[in-house]
């Protein structure tokens, strides 16, 4: 977040700069400033006016409507326009990156929500839930409570008279209707492997999938991509923003003033807008400066499904090849022993990692280092080990205060 806001106050500092060199230079141009009044020449622009070619330079738009008279404004604007350029190329690089890390989390929402409940309850979920324990999750998390209804009945009235019925209930209510859910599920479904038996996160998370209606299946999808569709649906709005105020003020055509509005956004520059009136000027350095990364967003979300697409085929095809005598002969530089050797499956997870990209070797090499000096000798390390990284080492090694008494 902090990169983000020193970025964004170095992005207004580099328009204003050059907003307020623009208007200090003193260009002559041959401006309109109304539809019907005649082309005058001006000296030096108005404070709207440099807004507007600081804009429209520095984001390589290029609309034309003023032009520079004075080769000190040019010398400037090379340099304008070099900075521009870098700001642009630095928010494609941002797209690309986040595009690719977009989807680093491979667990859903469900399955979080199951996570954290297990963690607060200091249970393994994927080891599995005891009959409290679930009894405990389905009056916190109802939704769960409602997929065992669905996969009981098969019917999604039951499902909302269930629902309606839950959230009138009193706490012990609740609970005892979650008890004789889950005993039904046991004696029907078979849901659990004994009597005190339980049922992991993942076969939760399996019965939640099979519940889905279509309704509740357009919801997760929604949430899912709701950051595409908010980008999106803001691009669409600025758009028709864009033409609605051009069509209007100018007296274009709907399909003229759509034209301008993605001619800007896109930095095509093919139309500007009909005056060089300070208002106008003024909206139209605004609309954008604002309108430029919205369409980079809304660019970077298709991308971020082309390449979603085209990485998990790779990935599949790639784990599916049979691996080469060059890909075993880095395995046995990796590894430190002979191919021929066995290959256990923590070194086949290895192999599998560096085949796909999904982890270079300098990465690797660093996490076998921290694990040995976690291990400290040993062959394994615990749990709280694991989750507290280093701190056991710096207390183990931090000398002791020894109090003296004289």
């Amino acid at each position: 977040m902090f990169w983000r806001i020193l970025i964004a106050c170095a992005v207004i500092l580099w328009v204003f700069a050059g907003t307020i060199f623009y208007y200090l230079i003193q260009n002559e141009s041959t401006v309109q400033l109304c539809a019907v009044c005649p082309s005058k020449t001006e000296t030096g622009w108005t404070f709207g006016q440099s807004f507007y070619y600081s804009v429209q330079t520095g984001l390589s738009i290029g609309f034309g409507l003023l032009s520079e008279s004075k080769d000190w404004s040019r010398a400037y604007s090379i340099f304008h326009i070099l900075m521009g350029s870098s700001v642009i190329a630095g928010c494609l690089s941002w797209f690309a990156s986040a595009t690719l890390e977009r989807h680093s989390c491979h667990c859903d929402h469900s399955e979080r929500e199951l996570a954290r409940f297990a963690h607060a309850c200091h249970v393994d979920g994927y080891d599995g839930f005891s009959w409290v324990n679930l009894r405990d999750l389905m009056v916190k998390y109802p939704q769960f409570a409602e997929d065992f209804v669905y996969k009981l009945d098969k019917d999604h009235q039951k499902v909302t008279e269930f629902h309606e019925k839950f959230e009138k209930a009193g706490f012990y209510e609740k609970q005892n209707m979650a008890i004789k859910l889950i005993q039904r599920a046991h004696n029907e479904l078979g849901c659990f492997k004994d009597k005190n038996g339980q049922i992991s996160i993942d076969d939760i998370v399996k019965v939640h999938e099979e519940s889905s209606s279509l309704v509740k299946i357009a919801q997760m999808k929604v949430a899912e991509n709701l950051s595409a569709i908010l980008t999106w649906a803001a691009w669409f709005i600025w758009i028709g923003l864009g033409a609605i105020v051009a069509s209007t003020s100018c007296g274009w055509s709907w399909i003229r003033g759509i034209y301008f509005a993605v001619a800007a956004c896109s930095t095509a520059g093919l139309e500007a807008i009909c005056y060089a009136g300070e208002e106008y000027v003024v909206l139209s350095g605004l609309y954008c400066l604002f309108g430029v990364p919205i369409f980079g967003l809304a660019l970077g979300r298709i991308a971020g499904v082309l390449v979603d697409k085209h990485m998990a085929r790779k990935n599949h095809q790639k784990l599916h090849e049979r691996i080469t005598s060059s890909e075993m002969q880095f395995a046995k530089h990796i590894l430190g022993h002979s191919p021929d050797s066995k290959i256990d499956a923590s070194e086949f997870l290895q192999i599998q990692l560096l085949r796909t990209g999904a982890v270079d070797k300098e990465t690797l090499e660093q996490i076998k280092d921290n694990f040995t000096q976690l291990a400290d000798g040993k062959d394994y390390i615990t749990r709280d080990m694991c989750m507290k990284g280093y701190e056991h080492r710096i207390h183990k090694h931090r000398p002791q205060n020894i109090e003296t008494s004289i």
